[in-house]
């Protein structure tokens, strides 16, 4: 069920129904006392019966609409579902299992599974080119001993020094490692991320179900790389004198990969998750398939991986839990409508009731639906919670939902509908600084768009342009946005501000200075600029107002 509440402290509110009731009795009482006092009750009881109704009614769905209210402030959640966010660039973290069954010497050409883990990962940094890493050693705890870095000597200064004794926990825990693995990762990264385990499977603790399940919450795929045979080898434990037995577990590490796949699919009801695979190490053309949980698409060639293609961008599903907000306030306007419907009107039997309550909901669902589709709806209301999104700065939620609404507008043809979508991608974009997917993204937008759309997009592409020290192209921009909107009076000082850029930055005729020329106009450019981004930022706020565990040590080390 995944049931989860957000904010608990909100259901505090449930305590004002109490006054609330205890005022509704009395005054029931007062009502009922001096109701008894008229003579007209002696001849027709049915006007005691009607008030009792009504006033129980009414009471009885407004405490249900307040009840709403507070469940809908409480972030009440239930279920999941996969959320698409886009990525740019890519992030790996490196899992190594140092325990000491790591150092059983049934590796390719007699190295022990821990060299060849070592020289297969030195591999791997070989060819994912621009991709940002991370180390963690797992043991019986999970340590990161390299950040997200693209230093590349940092990581290979580690590689060539893993060893058992780097940690003193005792055990195995893979599961600590990727959840060590996953902190890893910066919160509200834009880069896609994955999580690569160079290990032989053993493991004393058997966390790693539990480690993979929360990957896949974070959208993270993990490829678990196996090392050694399956044909058991004697290595001593860490006492150095008790000798066991150990092998490639790689049974146990597709039955949990498989157990997390069926849990996830009965939860959401989707097959949208993030790849979970096990790579024997042996195989021809293993590292190929460790590459492929970076790639982009299934029909892309993991040799293509490169500077150009890590900067693209990427699609992940995160698998959220399904927030009821909406529901409940939809829940709580019905119950207040009802309790006007059944408390203040007059009912003379219960075939009017059903009559006078059809009516009312016919009227409500034709104000409310006329001309709009369901999946306009819909889409008006991912829109709506995008935009929440962005102010709260939530920006990958609000990327879902803008990518959300692109995509479904775009199947339906529906034109309209996708211009707010693309624009609200493009601005979220804008405000995470990559300036290229959001001068993409304005780029779509159709020349026929609402002015409200058309004025934005060129107002910010006039300031993109600016940025880019385009200053022309952003005196065009702005001009052009003032075509539309010629009482904007920010889109006015910008203008000014881009002429008077654009003309110290050239020689009046349209050639460019000398550096002699440049460096004096550095001060005054600088200030200038300044003021510009101070009008850029009062401008948007104005416009859109916008992850461990403890450590547990008391599993056998082997």
């Amino acid at each position: 069920m995944n049931f989860s509440i957000a904010h608990p402290k909100c259901l505090y509110a449930l305590l004002a129904l109490v006054p609330y009731i205890v005022y509704m009795v009395s005054r029931y009482a007062k009502i009922l006392k001096t109701l008894g006092r008229e003579k007209a009750l002696n001849k027709n009881f049915s006007v005691l019966t009607r008030y009792r109704t009504s006033f129980l009614i009414r009471t009885f769905l407004r405490v249900l609409a307040w009840t709403m209210i507070v469940g809908a402030m409480s972030g009440i959640s239930w279920g999941t579902s996969f959320v698409p966010v886009q990525k740019s660039g890519r992030a790996v973290s490196m899992v190594f299992d140092i325990s000491y069954s790591m150092e059983a010497d049934d590796g390719p050409g007699g190295m022990t599974r821990m060299q060849a883990a070592s020289e297969y990962a030195k591999m791997l940094l070989d060819k994912i080119g621009n991709t940002s890493v991370s180390v963690v050693l797992a043991k019986g705890d999970g340590v990161v001993a390299v950040p997200q870095t693209e230093d590349r000597e940092s990581v290979l200064s580690i590689l060539d020094a893993l060893s058992p004794r780097l940690m003193t926990s005792r055990g195995t825990s893979l599961g600590k490692g990727i959840e060590a693995a996953i902190m890893a990762f910066p919160s509200q990264s834009s880069q896609a991320s994955c999580i690569w385990v160079f290990t032989d499977g053993e493991e004393t603790d058997s966390s790693l179900s539990g480690a993979l399940m929360s990957a896949v919450k974070f959208g993270i795929p993990v490829v678990i790389v196996g090392f050694g045979t399956d044909r058991e080898t004697s290595v001593l434990a860490g006492d150095m004198e008790t000798e066991v037995k150990t092998a490639l577990r790689a049974d146990t590490v597709l039955d949990a990969i498989e157990n997390v796949k069926k849990k996830t699919l009965t939860q959401s009801g989707s097959r949208l998750m993030p790849e979970l695979a096990f790579v024997d190490s042996s195989e021809l053309g293993s590292a190929n398939k460790v590459i492929s949980s970076l790639k982009k698409n299934a029909d892309v060639n993991p040799n293509a991986l490169g500077e150009e293609f890590d900067d693209e961008a990427t699609v992940v599903y995160e698998l959220q839990s399904v927030d009821r907000h909406n529901l409940f306030i939809l829940l709580a306007l019905v119950f207040i409508v009802l309790s006007f419907v059944f408390g203040e009107l007059n009912f003379t039997g219960y075939r009017s009731v059903i009559k006078k309550a059809r009516a009312a909901a016919v009227a409500s669902c034709v104000i409310l639906l006329t001309g709009c589709s369901p999946h306009t709806l819909h889409d008006g209301i991912k829109i709506l919670e995008g935009r929440m999104d962005w102010n709260r700065e939530n920006y990958q939620d609000a990327v879902g939902n803008f990518l959300e609404v692109d995509e479904s507008a775009e199947q339906r043809g529906d034109t309209s509908i996708q211009q707010y979508a693309l624009y609200g991608l493009a601005t979220t974009y804008l405000m995470q600084n990559e300036n290229d997917f959001a001068k993409k993204r304005y780029e779509e937008i159709t020349p026929d768009a609402p002015d409200v759309i058309k004025f934005s997009v060129l107002y910010n592409m006039g300031i993109l342009a600016h940025r880019n020290g385009d200053y022309k192209a952003a005196v065009d921009y702005f001009k052009q946005a003032l075509l539309v909107k010629s009482s904007d009076v920010n889109a006015k000082i910008n203008l000014e501000l881009s002429l008077k850029e654009y003309e110290s930055h050239s020689g009046g005729d349209g050639t460019q200075k000398d550096s002699s020329q440049k460096n004096q106009n550095t001060d005054t450019s600088s200030v200038m600029e300044n003021a510009m981004y101070s009008i850029i930022r009062e401008n948007e706020q104005n416009q859109w107002k916008n992850q461990q565990q403890k450590p547990d040590g008391s599993a056998l080390d082997y």
